[in-house]
């Protein structure tokens, strides 16, 4: 039974995750079982077979669309035999911030599946939730680990640094060398076959632009849905090295204290036992003392190493000498060309000085405090409720939005000029006006709600000032009216009407709140994939019989990219059938599947399907579906039983015609 069999896939991860979890050294065999069960590949389909993206045609041309459980036999048959091979990816580019651009590489759809049943295997491996294998200070491609996560453990853990390193490794993802990454893994996985498939998705090669074929000696193209783990792997040997380094080079349980903060605060205890508290000395002593560190900023026998990595950008924080600095520089150099055959940049990877300076990170700008010139003090109260004054931000990391950049990547999107003037968007005119709005809307609340945590938040009204205008201009010229019978008031909306003639307004969002909040980051919401699929038995349609006819018999699914309006145009075609079942496959024959390509489909509509996709539910774990007799006539289900089985095949003898439901075969 499909359903049993995805059960006990699911099952046999879970074994896989508690184990590696328990154990950081558990070493695994017999994983390739795992790609002979074809309940793994019908969760894999199910994980991408709503993604838009995979829509996009390989290197065979072929998407997603015609799918099916015959596909999965026979890539289990050819897994068996080990004959399984891998097609060329489709090489493509895409355009970079830098001006420069990104090589991608995508698989063909057949590829796509497998690769996802191996991504869960690999990361059931490596990053299970019980106890990772990976470094809890790895942040990229990672489950409930982001950008703001990474970033939340520097603003957090890293105040008092003086020298940030800002590692920059030369085209990474190309560069990867494949037997170095078979090596990694073979100290997890002791078994050859699935060894051997990977090596055999390293090794594909890809078709360029003018389709031909080149091999693939190194690199794991971006792309890939394996990739992004296989990365990690491969740069988890630069983590382990750093915290190497960091139990060699730290010392020191704390810093020694200021011998100069120290003189003038027992002058200070002086004055105030000999009841001199209220006098002009005793306050410019405390003013000095505010302006001193308590601590020696300079103490040789206190050093710390921090480390965080997000992908291929990696930063490391010394609390030591410049000379320490450049020491781990040249090492971690020294380790990516000797281990890993990659090129640390030596233009671009830097020492910047904390204090004085600033790093970029993850599109931040980072540096401790505020300057010396500009020492905050804020009032705080003592034990016994008595109110002090204390140093503010003097040791603590400060994070800033680099407005020079958001300006000029807004300049090149063509939503102002060179001086940060507004200016329409003349390529937008074309969409409707609600989704004019939107667009501008969810760019704006993007770049909020990612630079939210900045110190500098405030500034980004700017941003907020151009968006807005830029709305208002695109909106006048499309409507061809003055920007004045735009911007009525403060806010941007349009009205839209619905098919049940209910209106709604679409608004522009505007937001209000500038006060600096640093603690809003936004965590990654803790989503465990593999128990969620079990509670919530979800599955995907495949192995159901043809929706149009009932005909159990080469079924297959049929996808389209989106069900919504797109390009101001409403679906049309099958297309509107599927949009009011609100789903972009469903199961059909492979005649029916010739006809709706050809458009002899485009008059049908929901009373004249084999039945209501909508209505499949589950019964203990067997998917039943309300028939609809040839007179179109609803066959409605009977309330569930306490014998569930009978019930289905009570609906399986009552129907025109034979179905399968547990295999998809007559």
């Amino acid at each position: 039974m499909q359903i049993a069999g995805n059960m006990k896939s699911l099952e046999r991860l879970e074994v896989i995750r508690r184990r590696n979890g328990a154990n950081r050294e558990w070493v695994n065999f017999d994983l390739y079982k795992l790609m002979l069960d074809e309940g793994m590949y019908t969760e894999a389909y199910g994980r991408l077979a709503s993604i838009p993206g995979n829509m996009t045609p390989g290197s065979d041309d072929e998407t997603l669309d015609g799918f099916s459980l015959e596909e999965i036999q026979k890539i289990i048959a050819q897994m068996k035999d080990e004959s399984y091979q891998c097609r060329p990816v489709r090489e493509s580019f895409i355009p970079k911030p830098n001006g420069k651009q990104r090589r991608l590489g995508i698989p063909c759809p057949r590829d796509k599946v497998v690769q996802e049943v191996i991504r869960v295997i690999l990361e059931s491996v490596y990053d299970s939730p019980y106890g990772p294998y990976f470094r809890n200070n790895s942040y990229g491609f990672r489950r409930n680990k982001s950008c703001h996560g990474a970033l939340k453990e520097i603003q957090g853990k890293w105040s008092g640094v003086i020298w940030l390193i800002e590692g920059d490794i030369q085209a990474c993802f190309d560069s990867v060398d494949h037997h170095i990454l078979i090596n990694a893994l073979r100290k997890k996985i002791k078994d050859e076959r699935f060894i051997s498939l990977i090596w055999k998705f390293l090794r594909a090669g890809y078709f360029d632009i003018q389709r031909a074929r080149h091999d693939s000696l190194a690199g794991t193209p971006q792309g890939g849905i394996i990739s992004p783990i296989l990365s990690n792997i491969y740069l988890h040997e630069l983590d382990e090295f750093v915290e190497q380094l960091r139990v060699e080079l730290e010392k020191g349980g704390k810093r020694r204290p200021n011998r100069e903060y120290e003189l003038i605060s027992d002058r200070r205890y002086r004055l105030a036992k000999a009841g001199r508290a209220d006098t002009e000395e005793f306050r410019k002593l405390g003013v000095q003392m505010r302006k001193l560190p308590s601590l020696d900023t300079r103490d040789p026998n206190f050093v710390r190493v921090k480390y965080v990595r997000y992908a291929d950008d990696w930063m490391i924080g010394v609390i030591g000498t410049y000379e320490l600095a450049e020491e781990i520089k040249q090492r971690v150099g020294t380790f990516l060309k000797d281990k890993l055959a990659l090129t640390l940049s030596q233009d671009k990877t830097k020492i910047t000085n904390a204090r004085t300076q600033e790093a970029e990170f993850l599109g931040y700008r980072i540096r401790k405090g505020r300057g010396r010139d500009t020492q905050k003090t804020k009032k705080s109260k003592n034990g016994s409720g008595k109110e002090f004054k204390r140093r503010s931000t003097g040791m603590e990391v400060v994070l800033k939005a680099p407005m020079d950049k958001l300006l000029k990547r807004l300049c090149s999107k063509g939503f102002c000029d060179g001086k940060g003037t507004p200016t329409h968007k003349a390529g937008w005119t074309g969409l409707d006006e609600d989704q004019i709005v939107s667009l501008y809307s969810s760019i704006n609340r993007g770049i909020q709600e990612y630079y939210r945590p900045a110190d500098n938040f405030a500034l980004l009204a700017r941003v907020q000032y151009i968006l807005k205008y830029s709305c208002a201009k695109t909106l006048a010229l499309k409507k061809k009216v003055p920007i004045t019978r735009i911007m009525k008031s403060r806010d941007i909306g349009v009205q839209v009407t619905n098919k049940n003639r209910q209106v709604r307004n679409v608004m522009f969002y505007r937001n209000t709140d500038w006060t600096g909040k640093r603690d809003a980051f936004k965590d990654s919401p803790n989503v465990d994939i593999v128990q969620m699929q079990a509670r919530l038995r979800t599955r995907s349609k495949l192995g159901l019989p043809c929706v149009v006819c009932g005909n159990p018999n080469k079924v297959q699914m049929h996808h389209v990219r989106h069900i919504r309006k797109m390009d101001g145009e409403a679906p049309t075609g099958f297309t509107r059938v599927m949009q009011a079942l609100n789903r972009k496959q469903v199961p059909v024959c492979k005649a029916c599947h010739t006809r709706i390509h050809r458009g002899e489909y485009d008059g049908l509509s929901l009373k004249d399907l084999a039945y209501d996709l909508r209505k499949v539910r589950m019964l203990a774990d067997i998917p039943v579906v309300v028939l609809v007799k040839s007179d179109r006539s609803k066959k409605k289900a009977d309330a569930p039983s306490d014998n569930p089985e009978q019930d289905l095949k009570e609906l399986l003898r009552a129907s025109t015609q034979r179905l399968s439901l547990t295999s998809g075969k007559s």
